[in-house]
């Protein structure tokens, strides 16, 4: 009786180490890299960038990259990576009267891939904005 206590008990305790292991991350996740900012109602060019950089391995694969400002994920592009770690930049670009976002990705020994919001964003307030990156499946 003893020993199936002792073999009920190490079976407990293997389930439990299991559970907070947790599984291997996904590799379909979204990944983000944004920030909240109060923008101002009538920027001047020269004010300081309102910018949020990360760095991140990337899986090999192809990914919607989206720019994120509230609710919009627009503009957007397809782009194929390559396995590696990447820094990642997001940047709201004040000029005289209005802001650019922009979002850059770069890897070491690679050419630096862009997206960028040129239309003239008339914002005031609190805005979250960056890119994510979506695996497409």
């Amino acid at each position: 009786m003893h020993k199936l206590v002792r073999a009920a008990a190490t079976a407990a305790s293997a389930t439990a180490l299991l559970a907070l292991a947790g599984a291997p991350a996904e590799a379909s996740a979204t990944a983000y890299n944004t920030r909240t900012v109060t923008l101002a109602a009538n920027p001047k060019e020269g004010m300081p960038n309102a910018c949020v950089t990360r760095e991140i391995y990337l899986a090999a694969g192809d990914y919607t990259w989206s720019q994120v400002l509230g609710g919009a994920r627009v503009p957007n592009r397809d782009i194929h990576l390559v396995a590696g770690w990447y820094m990642w930049n997001d940047c709201m670009i004040p000029y005289d009267g209005y802001y650019n976002q922009h979002s850059w990705l770069s890897k070491q020994g690679s050419a630096t891939a862009t997206l960028a919001d040129t239309g003239r964003l008339h914002l005031s307030g609190t805005y979250t904005f960056g890119s994510e990156l979506a695996p497409k499946s």
